[in-house]
């Protein structure tokens, strides 16, 4: 079995997270922890939908580096 991360690098149903061998507790520790997202949990105007979910690996927030702004105005 392999980890549950990596499993997740591209998005994955429930159903193909299980078949893998994981728990339904595994991936919403998971989700709490901040490791994974549901890619379906919300619509385009931000309201919740209930339904099938689409997990994959939560992405970093980007760092802002203002440096070449910073440059830029002087």
């Amino acid at each position: 079995m392999s980890n549950l991360t990596d499993f997740c690098a591209i998005p994955r149903t429930m159903y193909e997270i299980e078949a893998e061998g994981f728990t339904r507790d595994m991936v919403y520790g998971a989700v709490k922890r901040g490791e994974l997202v549901n890619q379906n949990r919300k619509d385009a105007w931000g309201r919740v939908r209930r339904g099938a979910g689409l997990f994959t690996v939560a992405a970093p927030a980007p760092v802002y580096d203002a440096a070449a702004l910073v440059d830029a105005w002087r």
